[in-house]
């Protein structure tokens, strides 16, 4: 049985460009999440560090320790700059899903952002993870709106 869950819609001030170059790259979220760990940034990191470690990632792909559930992986597997990044999973949870991280050019520093996830889950696993799933979609988009993305280039 299959799920989905839409992202509110996130404004981001900066060019499409600079969006689409770093979020299709999983070496560079990499890079920004070790470097915020190292700086201590603000509480929102911490509370993510506490339940996500040994983050390994590659340019298309990421993995990850979530405690409490185990490890779990993500690659890239759809391009379409700049305003499509498809993403699987590695098929370390015990279900399948995808992710579309939808980007809108609305003008020159303003990018809007919409993940989409599509998960196979069965009535019990829906009843327990869909409300968890719609929150962690929702936080996703909006730390994803606060990145500095001219600075990550």
């Amino acid at each position: 049985m299959s799920t989905r869950v839409i992202s509110d819609i996130q404004k981001i001030d900066s060019p499409i460009a600079d969006v689409y170059s770093f979020l299709s790259d999983f070496s560079k979220i990499g890079r920004l999440i070790e470097t915020a760990r190292q700086m201590g940034a603000g509480q929102q990191m911490s509370e993510i560090s506490d339940k996500i470690e040994n983050v390994v990632t590659t340019e298309d792909t990421c993995t990850f320790l979530v405690k409490g559930l185990g490890e779990m992986g993500v690659r890239i597997v759809e391009r379409e700059e700049p305003k499509l990044i498809k993403l699987e999973g590695d098929g370390s949870v015990p279900f399948n899903f995808e992710v579309w991280i939808q980007l809108l050019d609305n003008g020159p520093y303003d990018t809007r952002l919409r993940i989409t996830v599509e998960a196979d889950l069965n009535m019990m696993m829906k009843m327990l993870l869909k409300g968890k799933l719609e929150k962690g979609i929702n936080q996703l988009a909006e730390g994803l709106s606060k990145i500095p993305y001219g600075y990550m280039r």
